[in-house]
């Protein structure tokens, strides 16, 4: 292992007992910060590519790109064809597969070459610039860049040779191929509207509408003559059914002219009627006839009074009831059971007068039973002699009643046959009659359904028509790319403005912030120096003060040892503050009640004593090392204590020579013991070895460098010939940051918030805990653990 390795190994130990005052080191490669920080600190360069850009594109595109407009002609298809002759819903007509009809009419308006021959027709002779073009450019969307160089090839060809005229026709089936034409059906309306894409408004307008009445005419004239085919069919029908219908009628008429009616119903029913009527008396008759052969028999049969016992009974119970007498004696008999029986219930059975009652009752039933014995002797005798005499006579008027009976029997049966017939006969002939009624019936529907049609029709001819103008062709910029193209311009430009800026900013090695020292060079921050550039004048002392101490703080905890006794300052180039850090550092230092000595290592170009102003003679510093006495050639600052060991810039002596003889390292280490600190400003790096020299006179290196001035490569290369050399560094100082990027980027706005926070403080005030009461209760005052 070389002295070098030895050297980063010790380092790398070092650096983990230190604690680490900055941010740790984020992975290589651009980012979403890089980018913007880039950006931001070479925006100038973003500026002038944005204008220049700007400059050149935007009035090439509104000069070569020019704006589109559309045209739209629209077409009304009503899908209900209302009806003139009546005015509800049911009778309007709704056309089927309504959006299919939409399609293939919008279809038709484009590929029809009769419409395209009318269109070119009514547009051939008005000059139309649309007609110059043999090939327009499609419609179809493409790239901006691809857009952009089309209009650059169109723009050119048009000026420098312009085409010729083409074939109308052929040059409306271009643009509708390149769908600059185009007839679209709009989904949940009526319309079909007519599209058309030109540079020209006014050839737009004329072209749609073109299109729109080339349709309706070839349209009209197909429904038309449509229209006239079927009216003319429809009449002949209605002819024939008319003819057929006469002759109908005139059946009909014949066949009522006997009855003088159509309706034959009511006299079949009158008819009908007066059978049944003939029916139910023959009916009658035949009964009657039926009963009198019975009686007839029976007379001529039977001897005896048999066959009238129950007619004589009910005579003889008859002639008995008529009787006055015995109709009182019932009744008497009747009254006195009552009484009897009302008595019965007051009065016992051996009481006399309920006796005399049961025997006076006893006696009136006696006389009854024996009047009536008399009543049906006499009705006997004088029943027998009228049964004698009657007999022959009866039976004698009941042969003459049969027969004349069956007379009436023959009479009514030749009645009912005739009605029969007669009735079957108006049967049929009704029947014949509602057939003829039924066929004129149809006859006259289908009559009246193609007259109402015709009528229809020619109504129709009459009516709106399906397909109408729903307004006036109009026009609108739909495809004006200037804008977009300017917009496009812009943000590109802008892209590349912000490209080119961080490639300047990654080709820029620069250090300007803390974070750049971290992130490219791994070298731990000890402080920064704020630039007075941003900052007000009167606190650029304050920010001063509070920077070094920053500085002297982050000394102090390195390795927890304090701030080491000799610090060499050094920077990689000239003119990056080292001289004025050391100064400031020394200066701090010893205003902090440390015993500081500032030697101004820098022999070739010394400036400590020029920039402290001090006297002439008081640069002694390459005499001390020659043996002259310490105390006559350093130099004290009454105001702040410390001391300077200047350089003198007129000495002859070779500086470098004088450094590497042994005396030197024997005189710094012996002044170092009478002092606290020891700074030592050395020359740059990268320029004289005498910083590297001097690196090896002290206990540590702090290398400076100065924001947008030292590079990457040169802090890097610094770094590596101190740790080749084995020296310890300690960190880097840089100069000149701006106050939002400092390593304290909080502190200047610190102490602007001192009015807001007042507030804050009286709002603190309030959630504390009251004196008395913690005083009160000691135990409560306790911090729980």
């Amino acid at each position: 292992m070389n002295d070098l390795e030895k050297y980063h190994d010790n380092d790398q130990v070092i650096e983990q007992k230190v604690v680490s005052f900055e941010t740790l080191p984020e992975p290589d490669g651009p980012n979403t910060s890089d980018l913007l920080k880039g950006v931001l600190c070479h925006w100038p360069i973003v500026l002038v590519t944005f204008v220049l850009i700007c400059a050149i594109g935007i009035p090439a595109v509104w000069y070569l790109i020019e704006p589109k407009y559309c045209a739209t002609a629209s077409i009304r298809v009503a899908p209900i064809i209302p009806n003139i002759l009546f005015s509800d819903k049911d009778s309007e007509r709704v056309m089927p597969m309504y959006e299919n009809f939409k399609n293939d009419q919008a279809r038709l308006i484009t590929i029809d070459q009769r419409i395209l021959i009318r269109v070119a027709d009514d547009l051939a002779d008005k000059g139309l610039k649309f007609f110059e073009n043999k090939r327009p450019l499609s419609e179809k969307p493409v790239g901006l860049v691809k857009t952009f160089f089309q209009a650059i090839r169109k723009k050119i060809i048009t000026t420098m040779s312009p085409e010729k005229p083409a074939d109308p026709v052929e040059a409306l089936r271009q643009a509708i191929s390149g769908e600059i034409i185009t007839a679209t059906p709009v989904r949940g309306s009526e319309m079909i509207n007519i599209y058309v894409v030109s540079t020209e408004p006014k050839e737009a307008v004329k072209i749609a509408s073109s299109f729109r009445t080339a349709y309706m005419i070839i349209e009209g004239n197909e429904s038309t003559e449509e229209g006239y085919q079927k009216l003319q069919l429809l009449k002949k029908e209605r002819d024939s059914f008319a003819n057929k219908l006469d002759l109908q009628k005139k059946l009909i008429r014949e066949s009522a002219e006997e009855y003088g009616t159509v309706e034959l119903t009511p006299h079949q029913e009158m008819m009908l009627q007066r059978v049944a009527a003939l029916r139910s008396l023959a009916t009658k008759i035949d009964v009657d006839k039926l009963l009198l052969k019975i009686k007839i028999k029976l007379l001529k049969e039977t001897k005896d009074d048999s066959i009238f016992q129950r007619v004589l009974l009910e005579r003889r119970h008859t002639f008995i009831q008529n009787d006055l007498l015995v109709q009182m004696l019932t009744k008497r008999i009747a009254q006195l059971e009552e009484e009897l029986i009302s008595a019965g219930q007051i009065l016992s059975s051996e009481n006399t007068q309920l006796k005399r009652r049961t025997e006076l009752l006893e006696a009136f039933k006696t006389n009854l039973e024996e009047h009536r014995k008399k009543v049906e002797k006499t009705f006997d005798e004088s029943i027998t002699e009228e049964l004698s005499e009657n007999r022959e006579a009866e039976l004698a008027d009941a042969e003459l009643e049969l027969r004349g009976l069956e007379a009436q029997g023959e009479i009514l049966q030749t009645k009912i046959d005739k009605g029969d017939l007669d009735t079957i006969q108006l049967g049929r002939k009704q029947l014949d009659i509602t057939e003829q009624q039924e066929q004129l019936a149809l006859t006259k529907e289908v009559y009246d359904t193609i007259r109402r049609r015709i009528q229809q029709l020619e109504m129709e001819g009459k009516r709106p028509a399906r397909i109408s103008v729903p307004y006036e062709t109009t026009v609108a910029s739909v495809s004006n790319k200037r804008v977009k193209y300017t917009m496009a311009i812009m943000f590109g430009s802008m892209a590349c403005g912000m490209m080119l800026a961080f490639l300047r900013d990654k080709m820029d090695h620069r250090l300007r912030t803390p974070e750049d020292v971290t992130k490219r060079m791994g070298i731990r921050i000890i402080g920064t120096t704020t630039s007075s550039h941003n900052i007000k004048p009167s606190l650029l002392p304050e920010h001063i003060v509070e920077d070094y101490q920053t500085i002297r703080a982050n000394l102090g905890l390195l390795d927890g040892e304090g701030i080491p006794n000799k610090l060499v300052v050094t920077s990689p180039g000239m003119r990056e503050g080292k001289t004025t850090f050391s100064v400031n550092l020394a200066t701090s230092l010893s205003g902090a009640g440390k015993k500081v000595l500032l030697i101004d290592g820098d022999l070739r170009k010394p400036g400590v004593a020029h920039l402290l102003d001090l006297p002439e003679g008081s640069n002694g510093l390459q005499d001390v090392l020659l043996g002259k006495e310490f105390d006559q050639a350093v130099y004290s600052i009454a105001s702040t204590g410390l001391d300077v060991l200047a350089a003198d810039p007129h000495s002859r002596t070779n500086g470098y020579e004088l450094l590497a003889s042994p005396g030197t390292r024997q005189c710094i280490d012996m002044l170092s013991q009478n002092y606290d600190h020891v700074i030592i400003d050395t020359p740059p790096i990268l320029a004289f070895p005498d910083a590297l020299i001097w690196a090896k006179f002290g206990d540590g290196v702090i290398l400076t460098s100065f924001a947008g001035r030292t590079t990457t490569p040169e802090l890097k290369e610094a770094k590596e010939r101190l740790m080749k050399i084995n020296v310890r560094l300690l960190g880097v100082v840089l100069s000149n940051v701006q106050a939002e990027q400092s390593y304290y980027r909080y502190r200047h706005n610190y102490y602007a918030q001192n009015a807001k926070s007042r507030k804050t403080v009286k709002r603190a005030k309030r959630r504390l805990l009251p004196m008395q009461s913690i005083e009160d209760n000691p135990s409560n005052s306790t911090v729980p653990e």
